[in-house]
């Protein structure tokens, strides 16, 4: 576990990090059925067209969505990472952030989920979850909604945009999942409809944060087909599942793009009691 910690280590202090703003694209999606309420300090958002489906607390705890869950003993430690990771985007003015990880099971998609719940939390931002990892998509199990008609929805069958977001009743949080997997993935990831949404996304409403569930760096090459459309990443490993040599190859796959953080999952570890418990 100290070899993983080191080389994640390593990749926060290597000096890839590119400080510069990525370069301003044209907005023009407006489908998201999103409405600002007004008379409000924090962005309060009305969804007129977005489907909702509200998740219960016990369905977040059993899926181990425990950033949505107030006084959860572990919501800390994704308020945390959230500070960490806003610091940093903000810093250089990045919207979009890919959660990636080398090769998989490594819980990459429970903390993307984790920390687009935490971001949500935070008044003056609104955050969109992707899922982008085609082959095997699961950020539907995890909030337990129905994934369709998802991202193949927009990119294949035309549909608008609000038609294939969910609401899971978590305030200023959409999902667009998707059920379905892909065998192309690749040639799906980069095609023009989705390039262009990427591009749209991102600058269509200033507060909003795009998190992309991304696939393993290491299995497929569609993370980074898609990296170079992707402000930041940060990558996650799982202690007793990703190699130190996995963690290497990885970080040098991804020399050139701005990696923002490392996040060492299921770590022995065990952080002191917070003194107001």
């Amino acid at each position: 576990m100290e070899k993983i910690q080191k080389a994640l280590e390593k990749s926060l202090g290597s000096g890839q990090t590119d400080p510069s703003s990525p370069a301003k694209r044209p907005a023009g999606l407006n489908g998201t059925g999103r409405q600002p309420a007004t008379g409000t300090g924090s962005l309060d958002i009305a969804y007129t067209s977005t489907r909702v489906t509200p998740v219960h607390d016990q369905k977040l705890e059993r899926h181990r969505l425990m950033a949505g869950i107030e006084r959860h003993a572990l919501s800390d430690t994704f308020r945390m990472l959230r500070t960490r990771v806003l610091n940093r985007m903000e810093a250089s003015d990045y919207r979009t952030i890919g959660i990636a990880s080398s090769v998989g099971q490594e819980g990459k998609t429970l903390v993307a989920s984790n920390l687009a719940i935490s971001l949500a939390k935070v008044l003056t931002r609104t955050v969109l979850l992707v899922d982008l990892d085609l082959r095997s998509p699961s950020v539907h199990t995890y909030f337990g909604v129905d994934p369709e008609p998802g991202l193949l929805g927009f990119l294949n069958n035309g549909l608008e945009l609000s038609q294939c977001l969910v609401n899971p009743g978590i305030e200023r949080l959409v999902l667009l999942p998707n059920g379905r997997p892909v065998h192309n993935s690749s040639e799906v990831i980069t095609m023009p409809r989705m390039l262009q949404l990427s591009k749209e996304l991102r600058d269509t409403y200033k507060d909003r944060i795009v998190i992309y569930d991304l696939p393993p760096v290491l299995l497929t090459d569609d993370a980074l087909a898609f990296m170079k459309h992707i402000d930041c990443c940060l990558l996650v490993a799982s202690e007793g599942r990703t190699k130190e040599d996995q963690v290497k190859k990885t970080i040098s796959l991804l020399q050139g793009y701005p990696l923002i953080g490392s996040v060492l999952n299921r770590s022995s570890e065990t952080m002191p009691r917070y003194y107001g418990r």
